[in-house]
């Protein structure tokens, strides 16, 4: 009990905030999703997430940054997407590693001085992963190791050699965090499987492994430094946090568990091996507790608690080596919040701080790695060498390790004296105790790492052989070894000039010896065993003696090309190898869209509908929850009677209070759809089986009305209708999805039900008809897609697998029928949105992942640009693609962002675009209460003439092109187009062609100095002497000089109003006979 009282010297540490100005300001961080903690640090830099609609970025300040971050700093331009997670290196503050939901991870060089310009280039990237990648992490005792987690697998990679070192897929879910142990020897992973697992890598096998948490939500865990605890962090089964401490010697029960509240973020627990201080940052908490480790009772003691005002986004410690320890800061915790970076010191208060208080900074291992990859791999597991942080020992004034480029790198020599790792002691495994010899099998001389292609799922990486001895190599051998082997037939070859002599010959066999040799050694070696005896007997023959090999001894370059030319007086000498042709490297250049930086505009107040009330905001997953054409817009009631109200969205202002004029359907409603071929046609699918068609007055609805103009229902099925979908071409044939499982094809002509397709196995979710109306594909629960030919069978002609996920998917046709688009759920939840062949269903030829939510994603496409937009309900983000044929099929957009999140979305027709103003889409977005119109434009300059590279003929949606029966018949039409053109204006086509080309320069005569022509806004700033030397040759209509000369006079105009007077020039002053006083 007299340990309970035990002073502490960290016991008192409390924790200081700094002014604000002190902070790193005005960041944007946005809602990062992913199992890192967004972060980090070095005893340099600080690298944090940044919010980038271009993809996944991150911002790198200098540690002791203070101030603003704006617009103009550089960023590292890293991935397509999310990075998920980062980590610096222990022994060099500039290289960083990053992952990201790309299923990339990269490794960069952050220079010595900082970011200067933005960075996009990786210094070295790791083979695309498949899975999405949520941890980095570098290993604590060997330089150029980074452990992968990708989903259920953690690999280990050797950066500076570029190949695989281990390789393990035993979780049966997704891992979330990794820890490596203080010796590196081990490590430890948490999972979705709600399992705790320590890894032996160079034993392959998975040491122990017990249950982490009852909850499967988010966990982390950490390896308590160099000693034998690991503690967890996570959810228990009434989903309140807790902390769990284990002990290597009764794994498979935690011997403390510390319960918290029930708050929804994860706690992030920071830990300093130096001094036990643990910290623990909740996501989305506005407070961060300190505890103190210990490894007697009661275990866990609470320090003082920080008690922010803003939530937390993720959090990291500061290197000791960045610490300021003549301030008695014994810890640095860096607080990222939504807008900013937040250093919180933890101080020991002492009297005075003029001196260096060793007794609470002790040593603390340093930034040279203990042992090489060739030593780790061998066994070797030894503890960093350790250094002082008293400012009198340091060799500079910052502890600031900047060892240069990865390319740069050389391979750290091996000392000669490597201490053996010392036994384990006896541990436990839950069960009983075992001698370390039937824990941990006797490692072998591991060999390089080869990846496995006979589908392997056990994750064995590391290959062993028997024990090499020392043994004699021949000079042929030798000289085998070294001459230059065969290229593949992909490199070309061209013939060598002949050598003047033998000692040339013999350099060009080093020149031209493959740069991957050392990544054959593993079969070479094979093929010397069993061919030594073979080797010997050649060597007996041939003058000299063999060349003895030991451990240890090195043979220099000159020492081999005497051997060598000794050995080519005796030997035939052989023609050299050709010198092979490096590959043609080429760029690859991504592909420019028009569309890529399309800007959305909400409508004005005056044109948006307000105090739009009732609204149904449960409408079936398979409704798009609102419809619309030209004139009227249709939303959902709530209520008994499946009330639909109509309204004309053309007229804005706010909606009277009162009874609201609806179409009263006495039944749920299913899916309803306009007509595409009459404005005042309404489809509207109920659960009691029927469909009702309703007529819409010229001026819209006034009262309320239950007598649908017509009602149809299939007498041989009562099943609830689903889905209804208007064919695209012929009037009067609807499709209809039902509670059967069948696809039904009506002619509303003939009141019957004309084609019946064979059930599907599942709830169809979605279904489509390809703009050429001959064909109707579906998406069904099963994850399948099938393309039908209702005319021709009531089988699929083609099938293929969709998205996995059973929460719902949407299908659509794309690039005039070619191309099939799905949207759903992947296993983890994610959106994903797929692009099919419309030949090859088998596989999509490209999946794009957006973002983690509930909300199912409604896809809207406009053919004529290829653009799809994609937004889902309760969000305010629509994610924007344009889709072409070539790959990668999803090119990004700029996303809009919208100010609320909305209930809804719908495209209007193509023919309401006001092409003037570069308008290629118009939509109408349904929040809370309002209906605003959302305008899609491209910015363009020359607004005056009609785009029509943005512009292409449209197709004729609102008309027919042939009748029900005709289609039924097998009639086929393509469909008509129209330009959309405007009589008064001239296309951007045309333009170029009134415009005469430049007269050929004469040759021959006197040479003349061409200029470029200045743009307009800039022609009041040049000299009338330099302008008249502009274009002589050229014709300029006088439609394009009169719209210069009235940009020039405007913007000479908005210089004239530039004021001068700077707003202290108006202030009064103080007299200076007031300042005697």
């Amino acid at each position: 009990m007299a340990w309970r009282f035990k002073v502490s010297k960290y016991k008192n540490a409390a924790p200081i905030l700094p002014k604000k100005e002190d902070w790193v300001n005005d960041i944007k961080v946005g809602a990062p999703q992913s199992c890192g903690n967004h972060v980090k640090a070095s005893a340099a830099f600080i690298a944090f997430n940044v919010e980038n609609r271009g993809g996944g970025s991150l911002g790198v300040v200098p540690l002791d940054y203070k101030g603003r971050i704006d617009s103009t700093t550089p960023l590292v331009h890293g991935h397509s997407d999310l990075i998920t997670d980062f980590d610096f290196s222990p022994f060099d503050d500039g290289m960083l590693a990053t992952c990201s939901t790309d299923a990339n991870v990269k490794i960069w060089h952050i220079p010595e001085g900082g970011l200067t310009e933005s960075l996009a280039n990786a210094e070295y990237a790791l083979p695309q992963f498949d899975k999405r990648v949520e941890n980095v992490l570098f290993h604590p005792t060997t330089e150029f190791i980074l452990t992968v987690a990708y989903f259920d697998t953690v690999k280990l990679w050797d950066i500076k050699h570029e190949k695989e070192l281990f390789c393990f897929s035993g979780h049966e879910d997704q891992v979330q965090s990794t820890s490596w142990n203080g010796i590196g020897s081990m490590f430890v992973t948490s999972s979705k499987d709600r399992t705790v697992r320590i890894i032996d890598p160079r034993a392959d096998k998975v040491a122990y492994e017990a249950e982490s948490h009852k909850s499967p939500k988010d966990s982390r865990v950490v390896w308590l430094g160099n000693s034998d605890r690991i503690l967890s962090t996570g959810y228990d089964g009434s989903r309140v946090r807790e902390v769990r401490l284990r002990d290597l010697r009764n794994f498979s029960k935690p011997y403390k568990v510390q319960a918290f509240d029930s708050s929804t973020g994860i706690f992030m627990p920071l830990y300093d091996a130096d001094t036990n201080m643990l910290f623990l940052a909740g996501k989305a908490d506005v407070s961060i507790m300190y505890w103190e480790v210990a490894d007697k009772e009661p275990f866990l003691t609470e320090g003082l608690k920080h008690n922010g005002s803003v939530q937390t986004k993720g959090a990291c410690l500061v290197p000791k080596r960045g610490l300021d320890v003549m301030t008695g800061e014994v810890n640095r915790l860096l607080q990222l919040t939504s807008n900013a970076i937040i250093p919180i010191t933890y101080q020991v208060p002492r009297k005075t701080y003029r001196e260096f208080h060793a007794d609470i900074f002790p040593e603390t291992p340093g930034y040279v790695p203990s042992t090489s990859i060739t030593q780790w791999l061998e066994g070797a597991s030894v503890q960093r060498k350790t250094i002082s942080l008293d400012p009198g020992k340091r060799p500079s004034p910052k502890y600031q390790i900047h060892r240069g480029p990865l390319s740069k790198r050389e391979d750290p020599k091996p000392e000669p004296d490597t201490p053996v790792p010392a036994p384990r002691s006896r541990i436990s495994n839950g069960t009983e105790n075992k001698p370390v010899s039937e824990i941990r099998p006797t490692l072998s001389k591991p060999t390089v790492a080869v990846k496995e292609t006979d589908g392997n799922i056990s994750g064995k990486c590391i290959e062993t052989e028997e024990e090499i001895k020392p043994r004699t190599v021949s000079i042929s051998e030798l000289r085998k070894n070294y001459e230059t082997k065969e290229e593949p037939q992909e490199i070309q070859e061209e013939p060598e000039e002949e050598n003047p002599s033998k000692l040339a010959s013999i350099r060009k066999a080093f020149e031209t010896r493959s740069i991957s040799v050392d990544e054959k050694i593993v079969e070479r070696r094979r093929e010397e065993v069993r061919q030594e005896q073979t080797i010997q007997e050649e060597e007996k023959e041939n003058v000299g003696e063999p060349v003895t090999l030991r451990e240890g001894s090195r043979v220099s370059a000159a020492e081999r090309r005497r051997t060598f030319e000794q050995r080519m007086t005796s030997v035939e000498e052989k023609p050299a190898s050709p010198t092979p042709r490096r590959p043609t490297v080429t760029r690859s250049f991504r592909r420019v869209c028009k569309f890529r930086h399309l800007k959305g505009t909400p409508g004005h107040k005056s044109t948006c509908i307000e105090n739009l009330r009732d609204l149904n905001r449960t409408t079936p997953g398979e409704c798009d929850g609102m419809a619309a054409n030209s004139e009227f817009v249709v939303l959902p009631l709530s209520g008994p009677g499946g009330k639909l109200s109509v309204m004309k969205h053309k007229k804005g202002g706010r909606q009277p209070d009162g009874v609201i004029p609806s179409l009263m359907n006495t039944a749920n409603v299913m899916d309803f759809a306009f007509d595409p071929f009459n404005d005042h046609t309404l489809a509207v699918a109920c659960d009691d089986g029927k469909i009702n068609l309703w007529h819409i007055p010229e001026g819209g609805l006034t009262q309320p009305t239950n007598e649908p103009t017509e009602t149809f229902m299939d007498v041989g099925s009562a099943d609830k209708i689903t889905i209804l979908k208007w064919h695209p071409l012929a009037a009067g044939v609807l499709a209809v999805a039902t509670g059967d499982l069948t696809v039904k094809i009506w002619d509303l002509h003939s009141r019957t039900v004309s084609l019946a397709l064979s059930p599907h196995p599942d709830q169809i979710f979605s279904m489509a008809w390809s703009p050429c109306g001959r064909y109707l594909a579906t998406m069904c629960r099963d994850s399948h897609i099938r393309v039908y030919d209702p005319r021709k069978s009531t089988d699929p002609i083609r099938e293929g697998n969709g998205p996995v996920g059973v929460r719902g998917a949407r299908v659509l046709w794309a690039l005039d029928g070619k191309f099939i688009v799905t949207i759903g759920f992947s296993k983890l939840s994610e959106r994903q949105i797929s692009v099919y062949k419309a030949a090859e269903l088998s596989k999509p030829a490209n999946t794009v992942t957006t973002d983690i939510s509930p909300a199912m994603l409604i896809p809207f496409y406009d053919s004529d640009s290829s653009t799809l937009f994609a937004t889902g309900k309760g969000d305010s983000t629509i994610f924007a693609y344009e889709i072409g044929s070539d790959y990668p099929h999803l090119f990004p957009l700029s996303n809009h962002k919208c100010g609320s999140v909305h209930q809804g979305l719908v495209l209007l027709p193509k023919q309401m675009c006001d092409v003037r103003q570069v308008e290629f889409c118009k939509a109408l977005r349904l929040t809370s209460s309002i209906l605003e119109p959302l305008s899609f434009t491209v910015p363009r300059v020359k607004t005056e003439l009609f785009q029509d590279d943005l512009f292409p003929p449209t197709f004729v949606s609102w008309e027919p092109v042939m009748t029900a029966a005709e289609w039924l018949g097998g009639t086929n039409r393509p469909p008509r187009t129209q330009s959309l053109q405007p009589e008064d204006m001239i296309s951007l086509s045309e333009s170029r062609e009134q415009q005469s080309p430049v007269a050929p320069p004469t040759y021959g005569g006197p040479q003349t100095h061409i200029r470029h022509e200045t743009p307009p806004f800039l022609k009041g700033m040049v000299p009338n002497e330099v302008r008249q030397t502009q274009h002589k040759n050229l014709n300029v209509p006088e439609e394009v000089q009169e719209t210069q000369t009235r940009l020039e006079e405007s913007m000479s105009q908005q210089m004239n109003q530039v004021t001068k007077t700077l707003e202290q020039d108006r202030m009064e002053g103080v007299d200076s006979t007031e300042w005697e006083d």
